[in-house]
């Protein structure tokens, strides 16, 4: 009854607090809003890449040497969605049209490719790039598959005898000879409110350790801690108490990031709404525990929070949650964080992964947990709660 009694007295008096109200409700939408808005060309995964046709300079020699697999190849009604082939009269032709921009790509063909290729020799064929990158990948990407297919015939030939050539001609088959675009996830991508607001929920969850410092230093501040332990209140009970105020409205505070971020700017959270929040009040539990820790160490109630906001912004930081940073820092440096497990999951549930993908994070936030439990547990013992 005096763990009731104490939980609704922190929540009065934390809703009472318009400063409070406004820092963990309002700031966070604002921020999600100008972040989002202001960064949607630089972070995110971008949509899948329209392909533009290329023109390919095709240099295939004249007569008896000229390769009528490549024209055919060329005349597929896939290839030329990809591919505007032009014939060149020589290497250096070709060359000189794509210094000048007249082709993005060139293909020379040997001369006696098919004769070469019927009579079971590995089908070669010599690129000159150009100065697109895209182009190069859709021109390469196409003619790759096509000298795969036929020297891949070509092996079912030698282990099944001469009478399996004949299947060595290409085929469109039933599938694209090219496709760019993000093929993890089914395609799916995430935008940057999407991400913002993923990395300022974990930001403002690792600063409700604040409330958690306020809370506790509040009846210190106010010469009321040695009143109330004169009453039949344990220590424990005046703790507890005040931890279940805090905690409950860090869940209505994430409740409401992501219903409102949903509901005004339209960011979806995924498929696992059970699994979010799990991973939310695991981020509950570890930054209060934190935040006890550095507390109950903290000789005031400034020493206090000047070290869980240094904690809270160099974790968002390093974890890549306030600017886009290098994969190799984020996932080397940025794993020693809390954010960042909490961060790569969120993201993973919005490209819908699978659980597997899911689990290595919830396993090492829940780790994270229990140790800093442990950690609160003790300093409590070892200190104690007292003015």
């Amino acid at each position: 009854m005096n763990i009731w009694t104490i939980m609704t007295y922190e929540l009065r008096r934390l809703f009472r607090s318009r400063s409070m109200l406004l820092n963990m409700f309002l700031l966070p939408l604002v921020l999600i809003f100008l972040l989002g808005a202001s960064l949607s060309g630089v972070v995110g995964v971008k949509s899948a890449t329209k392909i533009e046709p290329v023109r390919v300079a095709v240099v295939n020699p004249t007569g008896e040497g000229q390769s009528a697999m490549i024209a055919a190849f060329l005349k597929l009604p896939d290839i030329q969605k990809v591919i505007v082939p032009q014939d060149a009269e020589s290497r250096q032709a070709a060359e000189s049209g794509l210094r000048t921009g007249k082709y993005g790509y060139a293909v020379i063909v040997p001369d006696g490719f098919d004769s070469e290729v019927q009579q079971g020799g590995k089908a070669q064929l010599e690129f000159i790039l150009g100065k697109n990158h895209t182009d190069n990948l859709t021109a390469g990407t196409a003619f790759d598959n096509f000298l795969s297919t036929v020297n891949y015939k070509q092996a079912a030939a030698a282990a099944l005898g001469p009478q399996a050539l004949a299947v060595a001609a290409p085929s469109s088959g039933d599938r694209e000879a090219v496709k760019l675009g993000d093929l993890n996830n089914g395609g799916r991508t995430y935008t940057a409110s999407q991400f913002y607001a993923a990395s300022m929920l974990l930001m403002f969850l690792l600063y409700s350790g604040m409330t958690v410092t306020n809370s506790l230093f509040s009846e210190k501040d106010n010469h009321t801690l040695h009143r109330i332990n004169s009453m039949p209140v344990k220590a424990s009970e005046l703790f507890i108490g005040k931890m279940l105020g805090v905690g409950i409205v860090s869940i209505i505070q994430c409740l409401a990031i992501i219903l409102l971020s949903d509901w005004l700017f339209g960011v979806y959270w995924g498929n696992r709404p059970g699994l979010l929040l799990l991973f939310c009040l695991l981020m509950i539990i570890a930054s209060m525990t934190m935040s006890i820790v550095v507390s109950i160490f903290s000789k005031t109630a400034a020493g206090a929070r000047s070290i869980i906001s240094v904690i809270t912004v160099g974790m968002t930081f390093i974890s890549g949650g306030m600017a886009p940073l290098p994969d190799s820092w984020v996932n080397t440096l940025g794993a020693f964080t809390i954010n960042h497990w909490v961060l790569q999951a969120i993201i993973r549930m919005m490209l819908h992964s699978g659980l597997p993908q899911l689990t290595p994070n919830l396993l090492m936030i829940s780790v994270i947990c229990l140790v800093m439990l442990c950690g609160a547990i003790f300093s409590y013992w070892k200190v104690g709660y007292h003015e």
